[in-house]
């Protein structure tokens, strides 16, 4: 499953759900540039990472 954020400035992210419960958290900053790409334990572990990140 992957599901999609957004943040107030306009930056996105996606987390994607692995198979062995790992996920992939991928963030973009407003002009499209990766800024962050790295896999995480599990979906918790993704979504704090984004909210520690100012979401």
């Amino acid at each position: 499953m992957k599901t999609y954020l957004r943040d107030f400035y306009g930056c996105t992210a996606s987390i994607t759900d692995k198979r062995d419960g790992s996920a992939r958290l991928v963030v973009r900053l407003s002009n499209g540039k990766k800024m962050h790409d790295k896999a995480h334990k599990n979906r918790n572990a993704a979504l704090s990472a984004w909210y520690r990140m100012g979401a």
